[in-house]
């Protein structure tokens, strides 16, 4: 199987998830920002992650990926949907988060923004979904503020957690890896270790190396 995605996508780490938690190797192909040709041809549209199948067909949607891949072996993880409260925290964080990350992810050391083209191409993409990044940037300590009772109420919920379900790893831990890139995040002690955990266990790193 071929996993075609970007680095920097919360969505595509979902996807990479899975095969670290399953101990499935999957060949990780990552695509330039600006080739567009390449999943439109597989799927009709610029979008990733996409699953090459093991017989030629394509996979498009992350977590259509986690579950497909879950049920080629034993045992099955993703049965259990995602807790509530876990949901509830992500619908609620989700527009913070990405006012912090994606103006980083514009200037990070990515292999699919490798070429000046194919970073002119993200940042043309996200300017046009999130306006002047340089004034997220200036809007850092705000956003942290905003962000910081979330990420205490997900502390708690990680200390008094009673399941591994993986379900909710694949929704909490894309979005922490995403704000290891912003420098003057204080995470907790628990958060921390539970992102060092769960990216040791899934193969995909942390990008505090990134951090701005």
């Amino acid at each position: 199987m071929k996993l075609y995605l970007y680095d920097h996508c919360p969505f595509c780490v979902r996807a990479r998830m899975i095969f670290g938690f399953k101990k499935i190797n999957v060949e990780q192909i990552f695509l330039m920002e600006d080739d567009k040709a390449t999943p439109t041809k597989m799927i009709g549209c610029k979008m990733l992650p996409i699953l090459e199948k093991d017989d030629g067909n394509y996979l498009p949607e992350s977590l259509d990926i986690v579950h497909y891949v879950d049920q080629l072996s034993e045992p099955k993880m993703t049965q259990v949907t995602v807790s509530p409260e876990i949901e509830k925290w992500y619908q609620t964080v989700s527009e913070t988060v990405f006012k912090l990350v994606v103006p980083r992810f514009t200037q990070a050391d990515f292999p699919e923004l490798n070429t000046p083209e194919a970073r002119a191409a993200y940042i043309e993409r996200e300017e046009k979904a999130f306006g002047d990044l340089s004034i997220l940037l200036k809007e850092t300590h705000t956003l942290i503020v905003e962000l910081e009772p979330h990420m205490d109420a997900l502390d708690v919920w990680l200390e008094n957690r009673k399941n591994e379900n993986v379900m909710d790893d694949i929704f909490i831990f894309p979005v922490l890896r995403s704000l290891s890139i912003v420098n003057d995040i204080p995470f907790s002690t628990v958060i921390l270790n539970y992102m060092k955990n769960i990216s040791q266990i899934t193969g995909v790193s942390l990008l505090f190396d990134q951090a701005k």
